[in-house]
């Protein structure tokens, strides 16, 4: 983690991180009208869906293109 926020690209990967968390948190306001998306889809598990590919995008940019521990 010390690594991470000593370069620019590391703190901007914590703050999509920390900024996801919130919004994970505030998104379940919406949750207490029974909706379907789709025919199948509720808003938890669309929440839960959208979470994890912000999670999943921002690891991999990271990764691969700003990874300090390249050769």
């Amino acid at each position: 983690m010390r690594e991470m926020f000593k370069h620019t690209p590391g703190r901007i990967f914590l703050t999509i991180l920390f900024l996801s968390l919130i919004g994970i948190l505030w998104v379940p306001r919406y949750f207490f009208e029974p909706r379907i998306l789709f025919g199948w889809l509720t808003p938890p598990f669309l929440a839960g869906i959208i979470f994890v590919l912000v999670w999943l995008v921002a690891y991999l940019i990271y990764f691969f293109k700003y990874w300090p521990f390249r050769d």
